[in-house]
Parts: structure tokens; sequence; C-alpha cells
């Protein structure tokens, strides 16, 4: 794992102080620290400095971190930088409102050393990731001096473009920071391209993930009467977390997302890539006096995605 370079913003000096010996400790020496949103956002937008990782608080004057970490998704440099949110605001309008903004991960205050530790050494994974994808979509661009986007049918990668969706990763750790109790007041549904395998080998990366990205907005739409968070999860699957205990009417979100794809016929056809076809999940819930892990819920609700697939 190469080293990592992390700006942390916080308004706290103190806070600064020990989260500079924290990291330190755990090995991650490479900090630099700032007080403000204006602060950080000059050290971003000067192209001699590059940060690997981004620690925000949420809580500061003139600027909050849910808003810096809007603007810092806007500069083309950071799209895709994972960012952490370290503060002491638990309230489900924080936490969700993070993760819309486009937060990675959320730790709570007062920041814990093996837990700090055991996320950033998900970043650097992620980073190791990205650098390893980098490196060959840079090979093959400059082999046949063509653009490349290198996705793998199994794994989950970003969708930008629809407002709604966040990294499958940053989903996961939305629900880990909800708690038990938050969970229990949340549903979960997936989504299953039916034919996903044969749309990504009639197509190149960057129309699997623009094909992809279609879908992501047409389950949008179908959830737009629900406060919701979609992600993709591979596979052509993609999984929503809805911010209510409901149970969704499956035969008219289904109609909503063939309604929506069925614009796009026409592109598909002139294309030569496959009309995507979507399965939906019955809906998940966790148990208030259960035991069910977040992973177990998700899998669960991929499970009902993937069995309705084998039925229709």
């Amino acid at each position: 794992m190469e080293p990592m370079r992390i700006l942390a913003v916080d308004d706290d000096p103190v806070f600064l102080l020990l989260l500079e010996h924290i990291l330190s400790d755990i090995g991650y020496s490479d900090l630099h620290c700032v007080g403000s949103g204006a602060e950080a956002l000059a050290r971003l937008r000067d192209r001699t400095q590059r940060f690997d990782c981004l620690l925000l608080d949420i809580d500061m004057p003139e600027m909050t971190g849910i808003e810096l970490c809007r603007r810092i998704r806007a500069l083309p440099d950071y799209r895709d930088t994972p960012i952490l949110m370290i503060t002491a605001m638990k309230t489900l309008q924080y936490v969700e409102g993070a993760f819309r903004a486009g937060a990675n991960d959320y730790v709570h205050k007062p920041v814990d050393e093996l837990e700090i530790r055991t996320r950033l050494r998900m970043v650097g994974d992620l980073l190791d990731e990205r650098r390893r994808r980098a490196s060959v979509e840079s090979r093959i661009s400059t082999d046949f001096g063509l653009p490349n986007v290198v996705v793998s049918f199994d794994e989950p990668f970003a969708i930008n473009e629809v407002g709604s969706t966040i990294e499958y990763l940053a989903l996961e750790n939305y629900a880990l920071t909800l708690g038990r109790l938050r969970l229990f007041g949340h549903t979960v549904v997936s989504f299953k391209v039916t034919n996903a395998e044969s749309i990504f080998f009639a197509t190149d990366g960057i129309g699997y993930v623009d094909t992809m990205a279609n879908v992501a907005a047409a389950i949008d739409g179908a959830l737009k009467s629900f406060n919701h968070l979609i992600a993709f999860a591979g596979r052509g699957e993609f999984v929503a977390m809805i911010s209510q205990r409901c149970s969704l009417e499956t035969a008219t979100v289904q109609d909503s997302i063939d309604s929506a794809l069925e614009r796009y016929a026409r592109l598909y056809d002139a294309l030569g890539i496959p009309m995507p076809r979507v399965c939906v999940g019955e809906t998940q819930h966790a148990g208030f006096f259960s035991r069910t892990s977040v992973k177990q819920l998700i899998r669960d609700a991929r499970e009902s995605a993937r069995r309705a697939m084998a039925v229709r």
C-alpha cells in the first residue's frame, strides 16, 4: 500500500492536534490540516498539491462539511477521492446529507484509534485498486489511441450522473452508520438487469457504464416518491435504501422502470446493444430484535432480485 497524503478540515485546532497524534501513531504521517472550508478549497485547487484522502468535520461556521463535500465533488481532480466525515453530528439528517453529498464514510467523534485505522486501511485498498485500473486504462489508451474505461462485470463501480446514486461501499457504510434502531426504520430493495452480461460483452467499458447509468436513472425515477439512495453493486445489480419502512408495489415500480428504459430503445438498437431488462426484488427489512447484519440484509435483497429474474 502506497503512502497516503491526507487533508483534514476542522475548525477545532485541539481536535486537529489530537487527530495528528492518532494518525501518526498508526502510520499516517503525511497529514495536512486546515481550519475552514475556504482554506480547504484553496488547497485543493492548487495543482502543485494532491491529496489522496480527505477528512471533513460537518459542524463548521460559514461552510459546513456537507457543503464542502459537495463543492469538492465538483472539482474534477477530486471527483472520486475518498472522503471521510469525522464529526460529532449523529442525526439521520446529517448522516444522509453527507453520503448524498458524496462522502464515502462517516466516523463519529471522539475518534477511536482502532476504528480510524480500519477505515483508513479500507481507503488504502480502494486507492490501490483505482491506481491499478488507471494504469490499465492508460496503457490501453497509449497502445490504441482510444479512451477506455476498465470495468469488471462482477465488481461495483461509481455512477455519478444520477443524483441519488452513491458508491456501493458508501451505501454499506451508510447503513452501518445508522445503527440497529434507525436501520429498523429503513427499507432495502434490489434490482437486477437480467441481460447485464450480454450488454457487458456487446459494448466497451464506456458503453456498459452509460447503460447502467440509464438503468440507475430509471430506478431513481421509479422511487421518486421516497427519500432513497441507490448504489450499483456489480453483476448488473442495484441496491436501494429507502429511509422509511414500507412495502413497494413491485408491479408499479417495474412498469415505471420499463417505461423509462423504453425511451432508449432506438438508441440501443442503433448501437447494437441489448435493451436492458430489469427485475425488481421484494422489499427487505431489519427486525428490531434480530441480529441480521447490514451485509446479510443487502445479500437478502440481492437474492430476492435474482429469484425474480428466474421466474420472469
